[in-house]
């Protein structure tokens, strides 16, 4: 990439005009996923989300955060916006919701209600 460069004239003060600098890339925002998983797992007991697209994987589960009595959240940041992939919440990281995969895209939130 090329760098801008300024022109510097010279006035009557001797004092040089400020050097311009080079635009600044603009960052593009990562695509936030928020996955919300409406479902009472009954104390002591844990939601984790498993997937096709990193970060997920269909061997380890990653933890969702408890954020009311029957929902279980997990954000991820690294699905590129419109990308679809598919995921299943797990009860403890081992009993897989029944049915269907569900689907998500990057950068949109969903709701879901499974059954175990």
């Amino acid at each position: 990439m090329a760098a801008r460069s300024a022109k510097v004239t010279s006035n009557s003060t001797k004092a040089t005009a400020p050097s311009a600098s080079p635009a600044k890339p603009r960052k593009r925002r990562p695509a936030l996923v928020s996955i919300r998983v409406h479902y009472d797992v009954g104390l002591g007991n844990r939601i984790t989300v498993r997937g096709d697209t990193a970060p997920f994987g269909w061997d380890r589960g990653i933890d969702a955060q408890n954020t009311a009595d029957d929902v279980w959240e997990f954000q991820v940041e690294r699905i590129v916006a419109g990308k679809t992939f598919q995921f299943k919440p797990l009860i403890n990281d081992a009993t897989y919701s029944s049915g269907e995969n569900f689907v998500a895209a990057g950068r949109k939130s969903l709701d879901i209600y499974p059954t175990f």
